[in-house]
Order: structure tokens, then sequence, then C-alpha cells
């Protein structure tokens, strides 16, 4: 009786360390990106719920009734927050291409994302798969592992409430990321802002000139050189924003762990 209730509750452990971890998986960039297949979607989850779960012990109470289902769509929802916070920053990156894509006359242009399983401009699949590759190769999947190891001595496994302040802080942060957006694709609009207004005056003091179609490669062209020029720069400020998502994510885990953010 006594191996069988151990078996249970290691069972039980399992399937709700693997439920965060799911939720992260299904959120997180480059994990949750549809460029990973499934299987090794799956695998991965596996794999770090064995990991992780050594140390980790769900309650009695957790092995009988609803309280595990119910305890592994709270542990799911915990794991789909922390991605979400490094999900809104990449999105960010998506909708400051789409800006700049506007600003470049060629809206109408839109593509496939494979993987944000969507569609969008060519820039925005740009901007989010290179924010996706300063992320990799600034260990980003390494920093999720960790951050995965201390959400869970920020909340138990056996947590059957999500915080409402966190869902507060998450939302809060669509702000941040709009804000971001606006600022990479500002010196773009400026641009683009300036090269209309010239035109606008040209077109008043010559009326025969068709306005619309005079600005639209002088814009396509000046906007295209300042984006190439501005290229390296980005660079930069990549990981930086990268840097304050991983700050934001330890800020969720203090308010998990009953500490202000």
């Amino acid at each position: 009786m006594t191996l069988a209730l151990a078996l249970t509750s290691a069972t039980a452990t399992f399937f709700l360390v693997a439920a965060r971890v799911a939720g992260m998986a299904v959120t997180a960039p480059f994990w949750g990106s549809s460029y990973i297949p499934t299987m090794v979607r799956v695998a991965l989850v596996f794999f770090l719920a064995l990991i992780l779960t050594p140390g980790l012990h769900a309650a009695s109470a957790m092995t009988t009734g609803l309280l595990l289902p119910v305890g592994v769509v709270v542990q799911f929802l915990l794991g789909t927050l922390m991605g979400l916070i490094l999900a809104v920053f990449l999105s960010a990156f998506g909708m400051a291409g789409q800006i700049i894509t506007y600003q470049l006359g060629v809206g109408l242009a839109v593509a496939a994302e494979p993987g944000l399983l969507s569609e969008g401009s060519f820039l925005s699949e740009w901007q989010t798969l290179l924010a996706t590759l300063v992320f990799v190769m600034g260990g980003g999947p390494e920093l999720l592992v960790t951050a995965l190891h201390a959400s869970f001595r920020a909340i138990s496994i056996n947590a059957l409430v999500v915080p409402g302040s966190s869902l507060g802080f998450v939302v809060g942060l669509f702000q941040t990321a709009l804000e971001i957006a606006l600022l990479i694709a500002a010196p773009l609009v400026m641009t683009g802002l300036i090269v209309n207004l010239s035109v606008g005056v040209l077109s008043r003091a010559f009326p025969q000139i068709n306005a619309y179609f005079f600005a639209l490669p002088i814009n396509f062209g000046l906007s295209l050189l300042l984006f190439v020029a501005i290229l390296p720069l980005l660079f930069t400020v990549m990981p930086t924003i990268w840097q304050e998502a991983w700050t934001d994510v330890s800020r969720l885990l203090a308010i998990w762990g009953g500490r202000h953010p």
C-alpha cells in the first residue's frame, strides 16, 4: 500500500510539473514556434519534466478526487503566463515590422508566417526571425529552463489558484510591447512623414505632379536605405529588450513568491 501510494504521488508530481513545462512550451519564443516539430516539443516537455520532478512532491490530497485535474490546469496556466511574457516582447518586433511595412507603402504585400501560424508582412516576419535568433544566441532556451526551475521555488506545484496580481502584471506588458514597437519603427515613420510633407508642399507648387506616385518610390527608397543603416543598431537594441523581458519574468516570480516585483 505504501509503495502504491508513493508511486501515485510520484505520478501526480510528474503530471503537475509536465503541465507547467507544457504551458511554457506553448507560448515561449523558440519553444512555442511551429518551426519546432510538435513531436520534438512533446519530447522536450517529457524530458524536462523528468529532470525537474526530483525534489518536488505533490500533496497527498492531489492524488484523490478532482484536485489533480484542477492542479494540472493551474500549473499549465502558470507556465503559459511565464512564456507569454517573453512572447509579448517578441510580438513587439513583429508589430514594428508591420508598422514599417505600411510606412513603405507595401502593406498589401502579405505573406504567410509559418512560425506564428498567421499572415503578416515580409518585414514583420524578418523582424520576428531576427529577434528569435538573438534570443537563441543569448542563451534564451537555457534561461527558460532556469526560470522554470526557479518558478517551482516561487509557487508550489500544489497551487490550486493562479494569483490574480500576476494576470494584471502580464496584461500590463502589452502596453510596454506597443511602446517598444513604436520606438523601433519611429525612425522610418518620421522619414516617411518628412517625405510626404515635402511632396505635399511640392504638389501645391506644381499641381500637375501626381503626389502619390511621386512620393511612393522616394519614400520606399529612403526608408529602405534607412532600415539597412539602422540594422546594426537593432543587434545592439534587441539584447537589451530581451534582458528587460527576463527582468519581467523575475518580477512575475517575485509576485508568485509573495514579494513586491
